[in-house]
């Protein structure tokens, strides 16, 4: 019996995806982890490997379109098997398939979405309809984008699309697209019901990316519940800089070279270990201390923001640093990084130097415990040994999760971090 391909949960704040590329075609043999589709989600373009030996029977979703998670995109069967007439793509029921492949943790963090609802024949034959009932139903995710993007889920009264005309995610996207019908009197009381920005006549409205919806929703989830301290340092980059150049001057016939970030994700590694009691994430009333450094890259996009992770960091040479985050970013930029490349992080660097920012504050990424902010360097005067010098100096941020760590020892973690780039031949140990 032919089997459905569900799309999967590729990451931990993905709500549905796009086929990106099928490298797989209809009657093609699949074998059990074969790459046989490119999917676009919310942070990168992430492979859809088969679960099952076969044939692709059947594409429900073709290239460029979305599909809720958990529906049907695609059926594997046996080779010569009929599709079923009523083979199509779902509404984003979940298949029995998709959540074998979900982790639980993921699973209770989703939302309640459409996929819960029960199919229209299952609805009671004297249901009476919504509208007949004045009752507005919408289910949670429709209310939730509705209410970010300033729709007045009243237009949709007895128009969605759903069992018992109850209002889903796609009926709120659809509006959204469309242009607003609304009477030029009515929509600043509406607008100014909704919070929603008015836009002016010369203003272009765009929709904005599931990236960018995401890293809006994730930044004000953790601004929102993580109580937030933040201490600052200056440090003195004269000899790290040194370093830099003659591990640059040394590597250049290979083509290798050595950033400062790449400095400073060694530095914070290192110095996450020498402070273990800062090296722990809170969860739900426990700690989770952390024995080994995987710190997370914040890389800019053209869309939003992705954050690759350097794993085991203490354990890696810079030059092996260097070399691994180069790859990383690179890859993000093309939108080509795998799930297991954005996730389990413990600590994150986030880096505005090379833009000349002299210091920021970063929040943190849940649920690690801190991020690390860094600025540009800059020469300044500073007192040496009692004389005025200048000396490129380079401020840093660090956010910290107060839930999970203390005043003392973020400043004890900073200042670990100070002294190694102070001491850079430490970070060659």
């Amino acid at each position: 019996m032919a089997e459905e391909v569900p799309m999967p949960r590729l990451s931990d704040t993905m709500e549905q995806g796009t086929v990106a590329r099928w490298l797989k075609h209809e009657g093609d043999h699949v074998a059990e982890g074969d790459v046989i589709a490119e999917i676009d989600t919310d942070k990168a373009t992430m492979e859809l490997t088969a679960f099952e030996d076969g044939v692709l029977l059947k594409i429900l979703v073709g290239e460029g379109e979305s599909a809720e998670l958990g529906a049907p995109i695609a059926l594997i069967g046996a080779e010569g098997e009929e599709v079923p007439e009523d083979a199509a793509r779902g509404d984003g029921a979940p298949a029995q398939a998709a959540a074998a492949q979900e982790a639980p943790a993921a699973e209770a963090a989703r939302e309640p979405e459409e996929a819960a609802e029960p199919e229209p024949s299952e609805k009671p034959a004297a249901a009476a309809p919504a509208a007949a009932t004045g009752e507005l139903k919408a289910s949670p995710i429709a209310r939730r984008i509705a209410a970010e993007a300033g729709l007045d889920l009243r237009q949709l009264a007895g128009k969605g699309s759903g069992p018992d005309g109850r209002i889903v995610k796609a009926d709120v996207e659809r509006a959204i697209a469309e242009p607003r019908r609304e009477a030029p009197a009515a929509r600043p009381a509406a607008a100014a019901a909704s919070g929603a920005l008015r836009a002016a006549a010369e203003d272009e409205v765009v929709e904005a990316t599931p990236m960018l919806r995401a890293v809006a929703r994730r930044m004000s989830e953790a601004k929102a519940t993580v109580p937030h301290f933040y201490i600052d340092a200056e440090i003195d980059m004269s000899r790290a800089l040194e370093l830099r150049r003659e591990l640059n001057e040394a590597l250049a016939d290979e083509g290798e070279k050595v950033s400062v970030n790449d400095l400073v994700l060694r530095a914070a590694a290192l110095a996450l270990l020498e402070n273990p009691k800062f090296h722990r994430s809170w969860d739900d009333g426990k700690l989770v201390l952390h024995k080994s450094a995987h710190v997370g890259i914040a890389v800019a996009l053209d869309d939003g923001l992705i954050v690759p992770v350097v794993r085991s960091v203490e354990q890696k040479s810079v030059r092996e640093i260097a070399r691994e985050s180069r790859d990383l970013v690179e890859r993000a930029r093309a939108g080509k990084l795998k799930q297991n490349e954005i996730e389990g992080g413990t600590f994150t660097v986030s880096n505005l130097g090379m833009f000349g920012v002299p210091s920021f504050g970063a929040i943190v990424n849940p649920p690690e415990p801190g991020i690390l902010a860094v600025g540009a360097t800059v020469k300044r005067p500073v007192v040496v040994d009692d004389a005025v010098q200048v000396r490129p100096v380079m401020a840093v941020t660090l956010s910290v999760d107060h839930r999970a760590s203390s005043g003392a020892e973020g400043a004890r973690l900073l200042a670990s971090i100070k002294r190694l780039l102070e001491q850079p031949v430490l970070l060659l140990a």
